[in-house]
């Protein structure tokens, strides 16, 4: 047993409390000790209101303090009137302090475009930007991504989003596919590997209709698919376009 266990238990003398919820009850006591460890395994009182141990509602709401810088309990309990009336006031303030910042930021916007070439001037400024912090103009961005996805966050993320990926794919699979319609499947994937071998860049599998589009969501079917160069599909993302 942990020391921080064993003062909790001598601070509130668990050895003269209520054996059991009823007997708790029939005194008017707030607290009772089974004397059998939780779940969890913390050996500690009860409270009788929700049978919860002491420990874990500790331990709940040192994590609730925490998560999201702020009390997210606090947040949680907010209706949607009330939070848009806190973003309300927030945006009023910011813009109401940093209004000098902002025009001088938005008349600096409007120079810049005066200028024909102004996006690649803005390319330049980024990359002068970027020297100066520390990241090398010439690394590229396929790089620096795969430098992050070295990382433990990077990882974690990955996994997330190719969890989330899988899912929304097998939800979007139709059960009425045959053997043929899932070898065909099988025959997108394995073209766009043989392009990426032939042309040395990258060709992914992109779904006309996506998959987890904002107006409208396509099936993994494949009548759905095309193989297209990767920097196509990544500029498509999850856009889809109807036709007028």
């Amino acid at each position: 047993m942990g020391k921080t266990r064993l003062l909790l238990m001598q601070k509130h003398e668990t050895s003269s409390l209520p054996k059991t919820l009823a007997e708790a009850k029939s005194i008017g006591h707030n607290l009772y000790f089974t004397g059998v460890a939780c779940r969890h395994g913390h050996l500690t009182y009860r409270y009788v209101k929700d049978r919860a141990c002491s420990e874990c509602v500790k331990n709940k709401v040192k994590k609730a303090a925490t998560t999201g810088g702020g009390n997210a309990r606090r947040w949680a309990n907010k209706s949607e009137a009330q939070l848009a009336e806190i973003y309300s006031k927030r945006k009023e303030y910011y813009y109401k302090t940093q209004s000098a910042r902002l025009e001088e930021k938005r008349r600096s916007y409007e120079l810049l475009k005066q200028n024909p070439d102004w996006l690649a001037l803005r390319r330049e400024k980024t990359k002068a930007y970027r020297a100066k912090v520390g990241r090398a103009p010439e690394m590229s961005n396929p790089e620096v991504k795969r430098r992050y996805k070295q990382t433990d966050k990077g990882r974690a993320n990955t996994r997330a989003n190719d969890a989330k990926r899988h899912a929304a794919k097998m939800k979007r699979t139709p059960s009425w596919l045959t053997a043929d319609d899932f070898w065909l499947l099988e025959q997108a994937y394995e073209l766009a590997a043989l392009r990426t071998k032939m042309f040395g860049f990258s060709w992914h599998v992109d779904h006309k209709i996506p998959l987890q589009g904002k107006k409208v969501s396509g099936l993994h079917v494949p009548n759905n698919l095309q193989v297209v160069p990767w920097l196509d599909n990544v500029k498509k993302a999850n856009r889809f376009e109807v036709a007028a």
